[in-house]
């Protein structure tokens, strides 16, 4: 990232956000990259090196609330989508861009997804990797509805993981094992279903000592990569990260959410870019086929990667070929 220029900017709720920017070429449009937990702005390092700064175009990537060089402060309310939103339009405003074209991965998706509901108007395209597109609900967040509806339709649940994370010891179990995180989340998408997908699965992976050791797939391979996510995450904490997952489960923006329904900003006019990882068990690629199925996304584009959760480090060739193929065919 050293060849984009850092910035930090308080919003007017008193956040400080670490970003980075690189500038257009010749009038190209601007994405906002918003990773996912438990990540930072450095997970775009590659797609911005190799593939969008070489095309041309502009980037604004922040370390999030909670995460990396940010603010992290106490309190869910701060880390709904609705106020995640108001941050990042704050950012645009500090930047005087009128409008972008959000990327997100993971919970980055989900965020990038409600921004392109909540401020249409400042959204030019939309692109989610991994994750599809999740527009705005009129219902409750209810963890059991999930898990039937999951259990029938999929065969197993994709977010037994929540209950630990919404627990209010969860970031501590996780903080004492951090090591053991690492090679939960990077071994692949079948360690990912084992340790994410079953009840109680991820707490016993976390507390059983020999998991450090366990095999992780060829990029996590590298020491620097693992030393440096391991450092952050001891160094930062997974207490203000979690908070993002007790604030959807407490359906703090219910109201937010029902608000963008009634104004038809669940449909997204501008065009949509969705990567599918063929692996992931926790994003099953066929569940863009609901919001297709419904007109949510009348210009959309799908592209696959035989990847799991973490694409753009598994297969970022692909990935970055992918956006870049899009972003030349739409604007």
């Amino acid at each position: 990232m050293d060849s984009l220029l850092k910035k930090t900017f308080k919003t007017a709720a008193g956040h400080e956000y670490t970003y980075w920017t690189a500038k257009a070429k010749d009038g190209k449009p601007t994405l906002l990259l918003l990773h996912g937990n438990p990540d930072s702005a450095a997970l775009w390092t590659d797609l911005i090196i190799n593939f969008l700064q070489p095309e041309g175009y502009s980037v604004i990537a922040p370390d999030l609330l909670g995460f990396g060089s940010s603010d992290k402060p106490e309190g869910v309310e701060n880390y709904t989508m609705s106020s995640l939103s108001k941050d990042l339009l704050a950012i645009l405003d500090n930047e005087g861009l009128k409008q972008v074209i959000p990327l997100g991965h993971d919970f980055g998706a989900n965020l990038a997804s409600k921004f392109a509901a909540f401020a249409p108007e400042r959204v030019s395209g939309l692109v989610t990797l991994g994750t599809a597109y999740i527009p705005p609900s009129p219902y409750p967040f209810d963890f059991e509805q999930i898990r039937a509806m999951q259990e029938q339709y999929v065969g197993y649940c994709s977010i037994w993981y929540f209950p630990l994370f919404t627990s209010e010891e969860g970031y501590r179990v996780i903080d004492e094992n951090v090591e053991n995180m690492f090679t939960a989340l990077h071994g692949g998408g079948e360690r990912m279903k084992e340790v994410c997908c079953y009840e109680g699965a991820m707490e016993k992976w976390l507390r059983e000592p020999s998991n450090v050791e366990k095999e992780v797939l060829p990029y996590a391979k590298d020491a620097q990569y693992r030393k440096e996510w391991i450092d952050r995450m001891e160094q930062n904490s997974f207490r203000a990260p979690l908070d993002w997952y007790k604030a959807t489960s407490r359906s703090l923006d219910l109201q937010a959410e029902s608000n963008a329904l009634q104004a038809g900003n669940h449909i997204i006019k501008a065009p949509y870019l969705f990567v599918a990882a063929l692996t992931d068990p926790l994003a099953p690629s066929a569940a863009v086929q609901g919001p297709i199925a419904q007109g949510t996304l009348p210009d959309v584009t799908l592209e696959e990667v035989d990847a799991s959760h973490w694409c753009m480090h598994e297969r970022p060739t692909e990935v970055g070929q992918a956006v870049v193929r899009w972003l030349s065919s739409k604007f």
